[in-house]
């Protein structure tokens, strides 16, 4: 954690990463572990994402709550795609790799959380960054090593997705 410390200007921002590392750091390596079914690489990704956190602190919500929890978990649950891809492009001679198979069960009622869950992770995590987290598409895209238009371009779609999902499901007309 030192390392982390070190990175930032003043002493309230180490003060906020320290209790946010206490607090979140199991989740996101259980999160990546999930996703990575490896230990190192899992340890790998949520060291990438409290990086990533380090350089951002400003953007990050002042107290703990669900807001930074889903920001953490998400941060880390990109780097550890992003590590599974680039290993997946770049194999090893590991002869017992498992494929990424992130399976979340899915309300089965009517509800906005339902279809909101019915979409593909990416969707649905920029959908809550953006809505839920009130962070705009520059910010998201700090966050998640894309471009601001890409971004946009995946609302575009995450919304086009949900409202059809919402008049499936006899939402919206």
């Amino acid at each position: 954690m030192l390392v982390y410390l070190q990175a930032m200007g003043n002493d309230s921002d180490r003060t906020r990463f320290e209790a946010l590392y206490l607090a979140y750091r199991g989740l996101m390596f259980h999160m990546a572990d999930r996703i990575l079914r490896n230990e190192q690489d899992a340890e790998d990704a949520v060291h990438q994402a409290f990086l990533k956190l380090a350089e951002r602190m400003e953007l990050v919500p002042e107290s703990l709550g669900p807001q930074t929890r889903a920001l953490a978990v998400t941060i880390a649950e990109r780097k550890a795609i992003d590590l599974y891809r680039a290993k997946r492009r770049h194999p090893t001679a590991d002869l017992d790799e498992v494929p990424l198979s992130y399976e979340q069960a899915l309300p089965a009622d009517g509800t906005l959380a339902g279809a909101m869950a019915a979409l593909p992770p990416r969707y649905r995590e920029v959908l809550l960054l953006k809505y839920y987290n009130g962070y705009d598409s520059g910010e998201i895209a700090g966050f998640l090593d894309t471009t601001p238009e890409n971004v946009r371009q995946i609302i575009t779609r995450a919304k086009k997705k949900l409202a059809a999902e919402l008049r499936e499901r006899g939402m919206v007309p």
